[in-house]
């Protein structure tokens, strides 16, 4: 009896599964929202504009731009890795700003370099991601909604072939067995 109980607890949570599994994506949703304000609001670095009555050389009044550079892993820790993604960024006369975190770099760069430096085979000079893209955390994410709706459809269905078994009642054989012919 203890094992029905227990199965039908397990089978009756799907609402609080889905809950809870909700919960748990807007959290990871919320996350991503703060870490994009920091970027914009925190740090705001605003471009030096050219006005007519200053007397400066074109490359003083270009002004900068900015990029943030994003990785999926913390892989921005290991000084090793963070000297070659600077060193590959360096091609395209980007200078590291700041380290936001493991997994964010902010660089600037003169404006006048979009249109000096020639096109550099293998490189991008605005990508915005080092490394793979591949999410682990989506995949986690679909195993843990098939699980959660898995799990009570079989605890579902192992309490009914249970609560059967303890019963009298047997299914009827189809088709019906007739007698053979008595002599």
């Amino acid at each position: 009896m203890a094992e029905l109980t227990l199965i039908y607890l397990f089978s009756g949570s799907l609402g609080l599964s889905a809950l809870l599994y909700s919960q748990w994506w807007f959290w990871q949703l919320d996350l991503c929202a703060q870490e994009q304000e920091e970027e914009e609001g925190l740090t705001n670095y605003q471009s030096q504009q050219a006005t007519p009555t200053t007397k400066k050389t074109p490359a003083q009044l270009a002004g900068w731009e900015f990029k943030i550079l994003r990785s999926q892993q913390n892989i921005f820790h290991q000084l090793d890795k963070l000297q070659a993604v600077c060193a590959e960024e360096a091609k395209g006369g980007w200078i590291l700003l700041e380290k936001l975190d493991d997994r964010r770099l902010r660089f600037k760069r003169p404006m006048v370099l979009r249109e000096k430096l020639p096109p550099i085979a293998g490189y991008d000079p605005y990508r915005c991601y080092y490394g793979s893209r591949f999410r682990w955390g989506s995949i986690f994410s679909f195993l843990i909604l098939i699980l959660l709706a898995t799990l009570p459809a079989y605890l579902g269905y192992r309490l009914v072939i249970l609560s059967q078994s303890d019963s009298s009642w047997t299914a009827p054989s189809w088709p019906p067995v007739e007698a053979p012919p008595q002599p």
